[in-house]
């Protein structure tokens, strides 16, 4: 359920269709409501994610009056970056399950998340039940496995921490700092929990919040697999590089760097920032961006200065 409200007189990119074909530019981000799950101390997980109507344009929507969530409790946690994407099948331009907002367990009425671009606003509901009379809790989502057993994976900021795992995800305890133009490191394991023959994990990494235009360099110190295909189209090559926004790297299941996602980022700005990182199983025969399942986030803060 996406509502968006009245604002300016809108070319057709910007109507009230956030279903309609994207342009190449100049169009808005529809967030989205992805579903709900319960969790093990009788919370609730409301999943949040988004599209841009662009093919190709990234747009940047800082927090306040044109990025927020109510009640305020809830609000900062969402991201003010949203890039294209699109995926294969169901995955489509969407990216789901972005960020969640805990609930409590007796929890009632709404989370509404507000984005307006360029003065056109639309905003969508988190909630437990649908308002329908007869159907409830239409958009619960499944924590348990897969067809073939794949649950979501597990990320550890440490090599003997337990993990976490989740829409909601896990926070790095520890803030990092870094100077404009130096690369920094950044270190975490992942690892996947299916109930099934373990497979293989993939790692992307996104700017999640900071300053508008800035930009984050990322690079990939894994090396390929050894039995790495060649990449698909609009694919990176295997190996130590360049790391663009939703490219994938898939982490060595064995090895002295076993599990262990080792990366740089490198900042041309200054500010405030967090990093989401992401990884899923997907290529796996039961999971894929649109099944609402299987990956985990985490997000790093990095507070970036002059040098």
């Amino acid at each position: 359920m996406l509502s968006p409200l009245a604002g300016h007189a809108q070319d057709w990119t910007r109507r009230e269709f956030p279903l309609a074909p994207p342009n190449s530019t100049g169009n808005f981000v529809a967030p989205y409501f992805d579903g709900f799950y319960q969790n093990a101390d009788g919370t609730y997980t409301l999943s949040f994610g988004f599209m841009n109507r662009n093919d190709e344009e990234l747009i940047e929507i800082e927090l306040g009056p044109n990025n927020f969530i109510e009640p305020a409790e809830y609000n900062g946690g969402q991201p003010t970056s949203f890039p294209t994407v699109r995926y294969s099948g169901f995955g489509g331009p969407r990216e789901r399950g972005v960020f969640g907002v805990i609930v409590p367990a007796d929890f009632e009425g709404d989370v509404w998340w507000t984005v307006t671009t360029d003065g056109y606003t639309t905003r969508v509901p988190g909630r437990l039940e649908s308002p329908g009379p007869i159907i409830k809790a239409a958009y619960e989502l499944s924590t348990g496995p897969m067809a073939a057993g794949t649950l979501r994976p597990t990320i550890h900021w440490s090599q003997s921490d337990d993990g976490d795992w989740g829409i909601e995800g896990t926070w790095k305890p520890e803030a990092l700092t870094a100077n404009v133009g130096e690369p920094l490191d950044l270190s975490f394991w992942a690892r996947d929990r299916g109930e099934r023959e373990l497979g293989t994990i993939n790692v992307s990494l996104w700017k999640y919040q900071g300053p508008i235009g800035g930009e984050i360099s990322f690079e990939s110190m894994v090396e390929a697999l050894p039995d790495a295909r060649p990449p698909r189209r609009g694919g990176r090559t295997p190996g130590p590089g360049p790391l663009l926004t939703r490219q994938t790297v898939n982490l060595p299941l064995e090895g002295p760097h076993a599990h262990h996602g080792r990366f740089t980022a490198t900042f041309d700005t200054p500010g405030e920032y967090v990093i989401r990182v992401k990884v899923d199983s997907f290529g796996l025969i039961d999971s894929a961006p649109g099944h609402q399942c299987c990956w985990t986030n985490g997000y790093v803060r990095v507070s970036v200065s002059d040098q």
